[in-house]
This record gives C-alpha cells, sequence and structure tokens, in this order.
C-alpha cells in the first residue's frame, strides 16, 4: 500500500523511573517536581522527548512523527 515509504507497525516511547531507596525518600517526604526531576535525571531517567529524539537519531522514526506526538517545545536542554 505504501511502496515501502512509510513505517509498519508501531512502537513505543516511553519514560521509564526505576525506584530505589533514594527516589522512595524523596516521594517519602514530598519532594518537588524540580528535585524529583534532577534525581531522576542524575539516575539515568529519559523523558519522552528524549526517547524520541534517540529513536529518531537512530532512523526509527521520523522528527515529523515524534512530533506529532510528543510536545519537544523546552523539553530537551
Amino acid at each position: 500500500f505504501c511502496n515501502d515509504t512509510g513505517y509498519k507497525g508501531r512502537m513505543a516511547i516511553m519514560e521509564i523511573l526505576k525506584m530505589d531507596a533514594d527516589i522512595d525518600e524523596l516521594v517519602s517526604r514530598r519532594g518537588s517536581g524540580r528535585e524529583m526531576r534532577k534525581l531522576a535525571e542524575e539516575k539515568g531517567f529519559r523523558s519522552l522527548a528524549e526517547d524520541g529524539v534517540r529513536r529518531v537519531l537512530s532512523g526509527e522514526t521520523s522528527l515529523d512523527e515524534i512530533s506529532r506526538v510528543v510536545d519537544l517545545t523546552d523539553r530537551i536542554g
């Protein structure tokens, strides 16, 4: 149908935060969103936008397709 010009199937882009003692403690003490983001990034957390851009750079999808489903404004930096 598409003459091999499109993508077949679907792929997930995702955010996964692996809980550990440090993150659990921050959640328990109701840390701020800024604190949570900083700690998560220190532990290797990747946002939806970052995962999407990683997949664009690897050739798995296009920037147009990622920007259709993820707000890339002020997300990567």
